[in-house]
């Protein structure tokens, strides 16, 4: 089924005119960051099949809260932890198999698969939203004054609510949809944040997980999944955030047990130690979730909506002092791939929750395309924003300009090529070619609210006569991207509206 808000075209829009100077000029170099975009980095999470078939992104994940305690076996049954007083429910699924139904959508739209098994030890034992692990006297549910594992209170029967899982029922389901499926279950993530557990599971998890808690359970579920799907892409450890890149919930006498290691670095080291004496590998991704301290709400005034566009530098600027509590330059990117190089190399880096926030707005939206741009760039192999933009949002549209922005398929370039902005600050730039035809595009993002801004385009080798489109999303077609033919030459400036995305597609050379 089509989405209800598919891409509308203009008849005209304003050809670009020569101006004397321009405000910015970015240049395209093929020579440099040459390197294959990978498709798994436009991803979703858990996102329906209507916008699969709309925004056409390359991995959808089932993941989140939810997915640690999904009773496969039931397949339609869940417990929502502290996130809802602790119930089980089905969250109005109303079909047999949840996950089935899941795996199939997503690979019928030709999204690939990215699968969270539950390794925590319980899952819901069925599906009635009055069955919980706080029973109240009045017959309500309650959450245990909010007690965790840092500040515990109440301690429930785990029972009361749910039933054991181990790794053998885990393997049972990962069987049964490679044998469904016919092998296209690509990647399977051990849980999700599991240094988490002990707030958002604390029913059936009251204690605080540790450095060593963390690793033998993914090992014990990692090695059981490889039994039965030996050519699927294992995950983890799915960690939540950025303290917890570095410690465990168990504080810091767990952090002195282990030499005063960094969690990640430690993690890495004990699989790449476990898996060269078993002979084979049980981490193909090392996975973690990054949300932007401060910025992950709706809040676009005009302070926060300037350090949101700032903020995307936190993925690969060394410069970059992130502006929150951290207080530190993060550039995560190229930090994490320098851990993999020390501690396990040829393990790939997925980031399978990212979010940037405020994605019904201009602002969110410039910042979700810059932060697909960097990704790219940054050699990323997988993604998956949390959850997926709202059809006929500005985020929805931002999206779509890199997985299909004609509404035929037609996606950002598969081989990335260097951009440089003479001011990045004021206009991000991305290009990239796609290998086989050779069509070349490139992404402007205008970051002022304000102003237009002339920019000249500088292809370099890549300037030979060659047909291009415009497609722009912006503030002035709020409901649409906008298709119209664009004149270019090498003296001609684009002129880009305030706050918007400009993506220049150019068909290969006629030779």
């Amino acid at each position: 089924m089509r989405s209800s808000t598919p891409v509308a075209f203009a008849t005209a829009i304003e050809t670009p005119v020569p101006l004397p100077a321009a405000d910015i000029t970015v240049t395209l170099d093929r020579s440099q960051g040459n390197h294959p975009i990978s498709p798994f980095i436009y991803g979703l999470n858990v996102a329906p099949a209507d916008v699969l078939h709309d925004l056409r992104p390359g991995l959808n994940r089932w993941g989140g809260n939810p997915s640690t305690r999904y009773n496969w076996k039931l397949g339609n049954a869940w417990n929502a932890g502290s996130d809802w007083f602790y119930r089980n429910g089905d969250y109005g699924y109303t079909g047999a198999s949840a996950s089935d139904d899941f795996v199939r959508e997503s690979l019928a739209a030709g999204s690939g698969v990215l699968l969270t098994v539950p390794t925590l030890g319980w899952v819901a034992k069925n599906n009635d939203p009055g069955t919980c692990s706080f029973p109240t006297g009045d017959g309500q549910c309650g959450d245990a004054a909010k007690a965790n594992c840092e500040s515990p209170g109440p301690i429930a029967d785990p029972q009361l609510a749910n039933v054991r899982s181990d790794s053998d029922s885990v393997a049972a389901w990962i069987k049964h949809l490679v044998a469904a499926q016919h092998n296209n279950l690509r990647f399977v993530a051990m849980d999700n944040e599991p240094d988490l557990w002990g707030y958002t599971h604390y029913d059936v998890h009251p204690t605080c997980t540790s450095y060593d808690e963390i690793r033998d359970t993914y090992i014990r579920y990692a090695s059981a999944v490889r039994d039965v799907a030996p050519q699927s892409e294992l995950l983890g450890p799915v960690s939540c955030c950025w303290y917890f890149y570095w410690n465990s919930a168990a504080g810091a006498a767990d952090r002195a047990n282990h030499d005063d290691q960094d969690f990640l670095p430690w993690f890495l080291g004990q699989l790449r130690q476990h898996d060269a004496q078993h002979g084979r590998r049980t981490l193909d991704v090392l996975d973690v979730h990054f949300y932007p301290e401060g910025l992950y709400n709706d809040n676009a005034d005009p302070d926060t909506a300037a350090r949101r566009l700032r903020s995307t530098r936190s993925l690969w600027d060394r410069s970059y002092a992130d502006e929150s509590w951290i207080a530190q330059p993060i550039y995560l990117i190229p930090r994490l791939k320098q851990l993999i190089d020390q501690h396990y190399p040829g393990t790939k880096l997925g980031i399978s929750e990212w979010n940037w926030g405020a994605d019904t707005t201009m602002n969110g939206a410039l910042a979700l395309a810059e932060v697909l741009g960097i990704l790219g760039r940054e050699d990323v192999y997988l993604a998956n924003y949390w959850r997926y933009p709202a059809p006929g949002t500005a985020g929805y549209y931002a999206f779509k300009l890199f997985t299909n922005y004609d509404d035929q398929g037609g996606h950002f370039g598969d081989t990335a090529i260097q951009a440089i902005s003479s001011q990045p600050g004021l206009v991000g730039a991305y290009a990239a070619q796609q290998h086989a035809s050779r069509q070349l595009t490139v992404l402007l993002i205008n970051k002022d609210p304000q102003r237009d801004l002339s920019v000249a385009l500088d292809l370099g080798d890549l300037a030979q006569a060659r047909a291009a489109v415009l497609y722009r999303y912006s503030a002035a077609d709020p409901q649409a991207i906008i298709k119209a033919p664009l004149a270019y030459a090498p003296a001609t400036s684009i002129v880009l509206p305030a706050y918007s995305l400009s993506l220049l597609v150019f068909e290969a050379p006629s030779s």
